[in-house]
């Protein structure tokens, strides 16, 4: 039995073959081993013979025995008589032996019994309830039960059941998953209580006349202040609640968010229509979700209107140094005009030089840094303000953190409205703020102490120490680690997961000596005269341009002239009918063609930036209300990732791929997306100097985009890198290319312990320095220049259990890795963990820059693999063509329905271009090798776009395409 692949999720338990199958599943399903071939070679005629093969390839396909011969690919049939070396047979022959039901009814138990399937009993089904009801814990999808219902069947060697009674079996599992979860809840909140939170967020609120709930579901729409009050206001009415007491800890996050979000976008009148547990699961989900929501929101317009009042503070302190600069040119300007005043005598000129002396005023602050201080200690409401609505967050630090000593020491003067500090505060003031909070002026001491814990709770508040237990981003380093008494229990496992030695000198080791030996290689480089180091750094010799065949242009022009224009509807019917990936995001096949319009549309609206009225004008059959519910679909992210592996599969599957890439190496980088600049989380991107989100992804070598996520701008891409490496399922990836801005040290040596290379082009290359181990006495002369001795192995031993037990954690999903590397990012300086990662991805980012040297290969493959990324964001912005505004894009699922549907459109159109590109070339090669003939194909990509039309009023020909994207076929006619 053939392992069970991601990409083979889409056709289990279907009756009928899709409409094309590609190299790799007539390979993994049609191509018969010998056991198979003599099973197969037992049947009397060449006929039946084929026919048995198509059912056995069929069931290893589906794990369903194929009932009906509607629709079978010309291909197989080739594939499969070549295989029995017999005469190619057509359609007919196979329909014709398949009326007589006894045959059919032969060859699928035939099928079953040498593959092992079998039919499960009743009481090898009750199994299944257990399974489904563990899933259960962590999705509120009954059609996602259904599809892992099927998975577990198939790898359980079980034919399909059908689907009425897997749908059973699935809403009993969730109902029972329901019930535990509501158990739970009514432990903590009885009926009694329950009711009085229900009639608190049904109550019209006194200021606005809507009602609590409705006013909980009201995005952020600003960036001030006010906006943060508006937040702490929320989190105020539910602590009042008792929202923040209610410990559902054991729950996995994503179901709390499922069961939130089924109540985000619902009026209080639908809400009074559901029942228990329904209704009790989703208004006390939604509501620790939004109390978690508002708690991350509230700290994150805190840190960003904090890192706004420092940065007009050192602005300011600029100026004064530029009028500083200013006043000593206008003193040397007139002392020259002095000097050349042949009028005046020497004893004039010392007169007039000592009278501009006493005028002139002596720098007040001795470094930028002093004089901002000295403008943050100065009146200024915003920062007591900003300090009064954090300090309503129940914030906690770890043992003997200054900051929250501080903050509750400020609260206390708050309390009693003291505007001046005493003299001697129990609190001890930040290094640099001494002169400040120990000065005579007593007020500004008190200002310089609420400005130093502003900016130090924001420092704090970044790296974990200090956190907030009912925060989802900010809940404190501590919780990012899988707990000690479960990392006792599993420490060995998961050393062995990640295929890391209990000792860490046991890698150290290798890993210092596989250095001394690159050190001396690259010495050797600089003595042949392949690297220049001088006083300026390091220098290597430009990289001539590539050679590309000569004809290289007029066949691109040719082959892309033979595929032709084709209309963006047609593209996606194509790829949908071929992946399914509207089954997915509905979770079941459509039912009628305005569902299926509905996907199309909801996928339109978010990937191309327009609202559901725009996209009506686009696709009239459909209003903009259905339009709307087509874009919420997209807001299920889980979904949507599963729609972009599908399509990302099916690419990956055709021959024409193995000249771009095997897969093992990809490319992370950032677009930026124009948004409005009300939306809270937009930034200024630092290129366009427009209102921006980012979106994050993935490019993989043979050009499909295989993850993304949305990111804030001007923020450290790492963690996103790492993240999105790590998650998806579709390729073994061993190398990541970065730039930048996608990379830290610390990354670099967690990516190591996670299993892969991040690969690096790093701007300033010349300024790099080689970080060796202190203890190393063995480089060369002529890499002193460049090296620099501050690596700290024994850190490094210090804490590799902790390190260990981070990346068990991010691998596991206990955290993700974008999380973990904001709680240890440079703000987490002072933590043995940080330091101990820092030091070992010095020693990685050394070996990796060695061979980056030495290597001219490694240096193209690198900056080939990140203009493919380049490539497919020029793509990206020809789809995405708008500016989506307020309110969309306050909630953060709004943003990944947005990245994720932008990646989805991009993949469609990789995919088809591949595709129509292998049709036209005829490739069609069991190995998918390149020859000579077909060399030139690895200079050119998918990503062309000029010949698909994005715009205009959208005719989708359903028609063409019902039999593989309807339960039914009588629905196309519908």
């Amino acid at each position: 039995m053939p392992e069970i692949h991601r990409w083979q999720y889409q056709y289990l338990g279907t009756s009928t073959f899709p409409k094309a199958l590609s190299v790799v599943e007539l390979q993994a399903f049609f191509t018969f081993d010998a056991a198979e071939l003599a099973a197969i070679r037992t049947r009397k005629k060449d006929v039946l013979r084929v026919a048995a093969a198509i059912q056995l390839g069929f069931l290893k396909m589906t794990g369903c025995p194929l009932a009906a011969l509607r629709v079978i690919p010309a291909r197989l049939l080739r594939h499969v008589a070549a295989q029995l070396r017999v005469d190619p047979i057509n359609i007919g022959s196979l329909r014709t032996i398949y009326e007589r039901e006894k045959t059919l009814y032969d060859h699928q138990w035939w099928a079953m019994g040498v593959l092992g399937f079998s039919k499960p009993s009743p009481a090898q089904l009750r199994a299944l309830l257990p399974y489904l009801t563990n899933e259960a814990r962590h999705v509120t999808s009954t059609d996602i039960l259904v599809e892992r219902g099927k998975l577990w069947l198939y790898q359980h060697r079980f034919i399909a059941v059908a689907d009425r009674d897997l749908r059973d079996y699935a809403r009993r599992a969730m109902s029972a998953s329901e019930n535990g979860l509501f158990q739970l809840i009514r432990e903590q909140l009885p009926a009694q209580a329950y009711a009085r939170w229900e009639a608190a967020v049904l109550m019209p609120r006194a200021d606005s006349g809507i009602t609590t709930l409705e006013w909980l579901q009201q995005p952020t729409r600003r960036k001030s202040v006010h906006a943060l009050r508006e937040r702490t206001d929320r989190i105020d009415v539910l602590k009042k609640l008792g929202v923040h007491e209610l410990k559902l800890d054991g729950v996995a996050v994503e179901k709390i968010r499922d069961f939130a979000a089924q109540l985000q976008n619902i009026r209080p009148a639908k809400f009074k229509e559901l029942r228990d547990p329904a209704r009790t699961l989703r208004l006390v989900c939604y509501l620790k979700m939004a109390l978690m929501q508002a708690t991350d929101t509230a700290i994150m317009l805190g840190g960003r209107q904090i890192a706004k009042i420092a940065r007009n503070a050192y602005e300011k302190a600029r100026l004064l140094e530029a009028q500083t600069a200013i006043n000593y040119r206008e003193s040397l300007t007139e002392i020259f005009k002095l000097a050349d005043d042949e009028s005046i005598t020497d004893t004039e000129f010392r007169l007039q030089v000592r009278r501009m002396k006493a005028a002139h005023t002596q720098p007040q602050f001795p470094t930028r840094a002093a004089a901002a201080r000295w403008i943050l200690s100065g009146p200024n409401p915003q920062v007591r303000a900003l300090l009064s609505e954090l300090q309503k967050l129940d914030i906690a630090g770890e043992e003997g953190d200054e900051s929250t000593q501080r903050v509750a020491y400020l609260r206390g003067l708050y309390r009693t409205k003291v505007s001046t500090l005493p003299e001697q505060p129990p609190v001890s003031a930040p290094r640099g703020w001494k002169d400040l909070v120990e000065g005579e002026d007593r007020e500004r001491a008190m200002r310089a102490l609420e400005a130093a814990t502003l900016l130090g709770l924001r420092k704090s508040l970044r790296s974990g120490v200090v956190f907030v237990d009912y925060s989802e981003k900010f809940r404190g380093r501590h919780r990012l680690l899988i707990d000690v008494e479960r990392w006792k229990k599993e420490r060995g496992k998961r050393y062995a997961q990640l295929n890391l030695p209990f000792n860490p000198d046991d890698l150290l080791n290798c890993l210092v000596a596989e250095l001394e030996q690159k050190l001396r290689a690259v010495d050797d480089g600089i003595k042949r005269g392949l690297i220049n180091v001088d006083a300026h750094g390091i220098h290597l010799p430009r990289l001539k341009a590539a050679t590309t065949p000569l004809d290289l242009r007029a066949k691109r022009e040719a082959l892309f002239n033979k595929i032709g224009v084709v209309q963006f509807p047609d593209l996606i019917l194509d790829i949908d009918s071929r992946t399914g990936f509207s089954k997915i995001i509905l979770g079941r096949p459509a039912r009628q063609p305005a569902e299926l319009l509905q996907v199309y549309a909801g996928m339109l609206a978010h990937g191309c930036a327009l609202d559901a009225t725009g996209v009506s004008l686009m696709i009239p059959q459909l209003k903009p209300s259905q339009i709307t519910v087509g874009m919420q679909w997209f807001e299920d992210r889980e979904r949507v990732r599963a729609a972009n592996d599908a399509v990302v599969g099916f690419q990956r599957r055709l021959p024409i791929t193995s000249h771009w890439g095997d897969g093992s190496l990809a490319s992370a980088d950032m677009m930026s997306l124009d948004v409005s600049g009300k939306i809270w989380l937009a930034r200024l991107d630092p290129k366009r100097r427009v209102p921006s989100l980012g979106t994050y992804t993935h490019v993989s070598d043979f050009w499909s985009v295989t993850y993304d996520q949305p990111i804030v701008l001007n923020e450290r891409q790492a963690g996103a890198a790492l993240e999105g490496a790590l998650r998806q399922t579709e390729v073994e990836l061993d190398r990541l290319a970065v730039d930048t801005h996608g990379y830290t040290e610390f990354a670099m040596g967690i990516a190591k312990l996670l299993g892969f290379a991040l690969c690096l082009q790093l701007s300033r290359l010349a300024e790099r320095t080689l970080y060796v181990p202190s203890s190393l006495k063995d480089v060369p002369a002529s890499l002193t220049q460049i090296c620099t001795p501050i690596i700290s192995l024994r850190q490094i031993r210090a804490e590799w259990d902790h390190l260990v037990r981070l990346v068990a954690s991010i691998e596991t999903g206990e955290t993700t890795a974008t999380i973990a590397l904001a709680r240890f990012g440079s703000a987490a300086a002072d933590s043995g963990l940080y330091r101990a990662g820092v030091h070992l991805g010095r020693l990685i980012r050394s070996l990796y820059l060695c061979d980056y040297f030495l290597s001219e290969d490694l240096r193209r493959t690198i900056h080939r693999i990140l203009v493919h990324g380049e490539a497919v964001h020029v793509l990206q912005r020809a789809i995405y063509a708008g500016t989506f505004s307020k309110p969309r894009g306050q909630h953060e699922d709004e943003l990944y329905a947005v990245s994720g549907a932008l990646t989805l459109l991009t993949n469609l159109c990789l995919a088809w271009t591949a595709h129509k590109m292998q049709e036209h070339l005829g490739i069609d090669r069991a190995s998918g090798a390149t020859n000579d003939d077909e060399a030139w194909l690895k200079h050119v990509s998918p990503a062309h776009f000029s010949n698909i039309n994005f715009r205009g009023t959208f005719t989708f020909p359903i028609r063409e395409y019902g039999e593989w994207l309807f339960t039914d076929a009588t629905a196309v006619s519908a």
